[in-house]
């Protein structure tokens, strides 16, 4: 039976402590813009400020009070609170044990204390914070508000008014309140059997006595989902119930003034406004986004197929953010000390705004599919135009995304950063600084998936638009990670090149001379006949993409490539505009080169790939050096641990501006696969030197050769077949004896190899025999080694085809005994 409590309980979850501790890690680079392009608004909807009446907080406030003035419904209403409140501390601790698992995985120096999700401090010493990407976006939510509310404050009207109705017997009262010709019987119970049949007995009796339709009412599921879709119907039709005549609807009628009301005291209030009504207006866009959803579903002239490509997970995006804008519209008007918005954040950054990925991954093909249904589109709704109009509705969810940490920025800005008298002060100030990490990464991730889309268009043109490869398929490099228009100096000439970083190797090109002046005439017939044609949203939409579309298919020329595995050096500069210097070394030759780009942020996302695709090459060779040293038993264990000690060092102790890597195995393959050996890095960036002092209608760079780059087949070394040959059938297996030079440091002992040794076991040795020399004191970093050549030349050796050519220069030599007159000589750096 119903209990008549007569107080509140203060919930024990919702108040800051240190139960538990949690580290939030994520990245600080910063996040991509999402242009909107211009925007050809054809009717109100982009101009329309949001209003507090559309939104769900509000209109349960004022519902909330008016059901309040009926009679017997005051324990009830107590019943609705106390059940809301512990839904608040249920969705407080089931967050801080999601937030507690994510950072266990994650956890460094970074610390934050967490109570219900209260974040108390964080190391001021420690950029880092780790990743709150949990797993499930709904696991976490008990409410119809995102976050942890403000402690021992009730505020959220929306999940009391849900719990309310669950109990059924409101709803019998508030019909009989409203209707004095028959009366449903008030059953209260907590039994949901008996709640479920009276919420049935108060449907039925708004069909029978008040003639309600089916669209005006909702279903005994919809009272106990947990959907705000749902509840939104529930809500209209106990309004409807209330205004259903004048007499009642003055009765029951409240003063709304106060509710929502956002005032303005400070700088920090003034941001917090800022936050309130924008999410207000976006809210307001994505519904107007549903009902043009409904209105292509009714019409049937789009697929339903295709309607997923437009709105893919539309209903999912705005559940959460109609609870987002609750919570946020909850916190609003308490105590600064009590507030909770960081928390919001934070949830919505553990696994709901997940829910963006697929949307900024389909917005292309979204964008595209406009463009060809126009027409349908057109006929089947008045809503949106199909033009700029729904464009920029469909991106509006990533822009709104990427506005979220700078809206952050801005309340952290003006937010006390602590209190000599209230500790809640920092630790809600903590709680936001988390928060701006949490969604930054978020919005990066968002920004990476829609870049990797791009990408894989982008690829499909690339492949069409190159005539001629050289001999290289695209499909062995990996995945395309980015692309730009770069500066590339080399000696001392630049030229605008069109770069494309792939997993395995970064291509040059330049736009093709014959290409370009057709090109030319071609998009001035387009603008001059554009010129004639009338003005409307649509036509500007389809120049724009013509004139895309016209850039984007111009034909390219290969001129140059750098291989990944060749890259031993990367640094950043900002003298001379945003540029990375790179250097890079392979057989006989090495060399440097400057790529200058348009801006910061592309210059950081190609070092920072760049970074990452060296230190993965570096980890990959680790791996399996381990794991080939496992199948070795003629190893010792002393040598393994030595040789994996200086592969580590050797990153370890690189400068923090440059990135130095040591040989590793994926060259040392591809070098010797002869279908591959025309890649060779001695004429890494030839082709653009040549290309940089030639004239564009030079088809073959002077240093590299025709046959090689059309047949790649044919340029391994008859030499090499011929060694190899020769070493793999030799009876007796020849051992060779290597004096070592580390930097200006002989090695007296001689390091005893077989000519059969590979590359990357001679370097493992080399670096073993360095480390356990006593001329030796410092930790060692083993970055290149050479040789000198027959005409006393210097010779980088990291590959297998490079080992070869030294053993051949020992062919004479047989089996005579090994002396320093008879052994090779390596200078290591």
């Amino acid at each position: 039976m119903m209990s008549s409590h007569t107080s509140v309980p203060h919930p024990p979850f919702r108040s800051f402590s240190s139960a538990s501790s949690v580290s939030l890690s994520g990245p600080t680079s910063s996040i991509t813009r999402i242009a909107s392009g211009p925007i050809a608004s054809m009717n109100s909807n982009m101009n329309r400020p949001g209003s507090k009446e559309d939104q769900i907080f509000y209109q349960c406030s004022r519902l909330k009070k008016r059901i309040e003035k009926i009679d017997g419904i005051e324990p009830y209403v107590k019943l609705a609170f106390e059940a809301a409140e512990s839904c608040s501390e249920q969705q407080a601790l089931a967050l801080s044990q999601q937030l507690s698992r994510d950072g266990s995985r994650g956890r460094n120096d970074s610390r934050a204390s967490l109570g219900s999700l209260g974040m108390a401090s964080i190391n001021s010493n420690s950029s880092s914070v780790t990743s709150v990407g949990g797993s499930g976006s709904t696991s976490s939510i008990f409410t119809f508000t995102a976050g942890v509310l403000p402690a021992n404050i009730g505020v959220d009207p929306v999940t009391q008014l849900w719990k309310l109705f669950q109990q059924g017997a409101p709803l019998c009262l508030i019909f009989n309140a409203v209707v004095s010709d028959y009366t449903i019987p008030v059953v209260a119970s907590d039994d949901m059997r008996v709640c479920k049949k009276s919420v049935y007995d108060f449907l039925i009796a708004l069909k029978t006595h008040l003639n309600f339709d089916d669209d005006s009412m909702f279903t005994i599921s919809d009272i106990f989902s947990d959907s705000t879709h749902e509840l939104i119907k529930v809500v209209r039709t106990v309004n409807k119930l209330l205004s259903i005549s004048s007499k009642f609807g003055a009765e029951f009628d409240v003063d709304d003034l106060d509710i929502g009301q956002l005032t303005v005291s400070d700088d920090r209030s003034k941001v917090l406004k800022e936050v309130i009504e924008t999410e207000r207006k976006y809210v307001q866009d994505l519904e107007l986004l549903l009902q043009y959803k409904d209105d292509l579903q009714q019409a049937e002239l789009i697929s339903s197929e295709q309607i997923h490509i437009l709105f893919p997970n539309l209903n999912e995006i705005i559940d959460f953010q109609r609870r987002f804008l609750n919570g946020l519209e909850s916190n609003v008007n308490v105590p600064l000390k009590y507030q909770r918005i960081g928390s919001i954040f934070i949830h919505a950054a553990s696994g709901p705004f997940k829910a963006y990925e697929p949307w900024t991954v389909g917005q292309l093909s979204a964008i595209d599919l406009i463009n060809k249904e126009h027409a349908n589109l057109k006929k089947s709704s008045s809503l949106l135009d199909p033009g700029f109009e729904l464009q920029s509705y469909i991106i509006k969810p990533i822009q709104r995304l990427c506005k979220y940490p700078l809206l952050l920025k801005e309340l952290i800005k003006y937010s006390p950063q602590s209190s000599d008298h209230d500790d809640t002060i920092s630790m809600a100030y903590n709680e936001l600084l988390l928060a701006q990490s949490a969604i930054k990464e978020v919005a990066n991730h968002v920004n990476e998936a829609q870049r990797r889309s791009e990408n894989i268009g982008y690829l499909q043109s690339l492949v069409e638009r190159v005539q001629n490869w050289r001999g290289f398929d695209v499909k062995d490099q990996g995945e395309l990670l980015y692309h730009s228009a770069v500066g590339v100096r080399d000696s001392d000439s630049e030229r605008e090149y069109t770069a494309c970083l792939f997993d395995k190797i970064i291509f040059f090109f330049i736009e093709s001379s014959g290409h370009k002046e057709k090109e030319g005439k071609k998009r001035r017939d387009i603008l001059s006949g554009r010129k004639k044609s009338t003005g409307s949203s649509s036509s500007t939409v389809n120049l724009l993409d013509t004139l895309t579309h016209a850039k984007e298919k111009a034909l390219l020329e290969l001129k140059g490539r750098v291989y990944i595995s060749e890259i031993y050096s990367i640094s950043a500069s900002n003298i001379l505009g945003y540029t990375l210097i790179i250097s890079w070394s392979g057989k006989k030759e090495s060399g440097s080169f400057t790529l200058r780009f348009a801006n910061e942020e592309v210059r950081n996302q190609w070092e920072n790939c760049l970074r990452s695709l060296k230190s993965c090459e570096m980890n990959s060779q680790i791996h399996k050096k381990l794991a080939k040293d496992a199948h070795n038993s003629h190893v010792s264990s002393g040598t393994n641990e030595s040789s994996l000690y200086d592969l580590t060092s050797a990153y370890a102790n690189s400068p923090s501006n440059s990135y130095t890597s040591p040989a590793n195995d994926g060259y040392s393959r591809r070098s010797s696969n002869g279908s591959q050996r025309h890649h060779s890095s001695s004429s890494t960036f030839s082709m653009m030197r040549s290309a940089v002092t030639k004239t564009s209608n030079d088809h073959v760079p002077s240093r590299v050769s025709s046959s090689s780059l059309s047949n790649p087949g044919t340029g391994f070394s008859e030499r090499n077949e011929s060694s190899f040959s020769s070493t793999s059938t030799t009876s007796e297996i020849l051992n060779i004896g290597i004096k070592l030079i580390y930097g200006k440091i002989e090695i007296p002992e001689l390091l005893i190899v077989p000519t059969t040794i590979s590359y990357s076991e001679l370097h493992s040795k080399i670096s073993s025999k360095i480390a356990s020399s006593s001329e030796i004191n410092d930790d060692i970093m083993v970055n290149k080694l050479k040789y000198k050549d027959e005409d006393g030349d210097f010779v980088v050796m990291d590959s297998n085809d490079d080992w070869l050519l030294a053993v051949d220069m020992f062919d004479d030599f047989g089996a005579k005994p090994i002396s320093y007159e008879r052994c090779l000589t390596i200078w290591v750096s």
